[in-house]
């Protein structure tokens, strides 16, 4: 009968040093003891900036950067990438020849067209974002495909864009 009472004893005292112990190893903080060195705000510090240590949380996300060089003859294609979830879009396309260019910006999978013969000033560039174009929930993922005309000249241009998660990416 006494063997009974010291293992329930001996079992209870466990039991209660667990109770004990468990919410300390959840709750301790690793980096309770800080000094001015290591701390920094988010006030200070670049939010694209990764820093081990300092729990700094990157605010947004983005997806995907492109960019291509567009030269050859009066229709020439260029393409780029919407990975799924970074579906708002800026692009950039310049026109670095004597002669306007129109675009074209489609979607491969859908056929959708975004942009459809856009004309572009010898020179000059356009900034198109998806979300001033009144696609608010972004564009769908997946192979675009831009197509440059240029009449009866070669095409030469190049164009730069991101994709990321939320309008304010852009």
């Amino acid at each position: 009968m006494k063997k009974k009472h010291i293992i329930a004893s001996a079992l209870s005292l466990g039991l209660l040093g667990g109770a004990i112990a468990v919410p300390h190893a959840i709750f301790a903080d690793s980096d309770a003891v800080t000094d001015s060195a290591n701390t920094s705000t988010t006030a200070t510090q670049d939010a694209g900036t990764t820093t081990t240590g300092d729990h700094v949380v990157t605010p947004q996300k983005i997806g995907n950067t492109f960019d291509s060089r567009v030269q050859g003859g009066a229709t020439v294609q260029s393409a780029f990438e919407v990975p799924r979830g970074y579906g708002h879009v800026k692009l950039t396309l310049k026109n670095n020849s004597s002669y306007p260019v129109r675009v074209s910006v489609t979607h491969n999978d859908s056929g959708k067209e975004y942009i459809s013969g856009t004309r572009i000033s010898p020179g000059s560039s356009i900034t198109w974002r998806s979300t001033d174009e009144g696609y608010t929930d972004g564009l769908r993922s997946g192979s675009y495909t831009l197509q440059w005309r240029s009449g009866n000249y070669d095409v030469n241009a190049e164009f730069n864009g991101v994709a990321g998660s939320q309008p304010g990416d852009l």
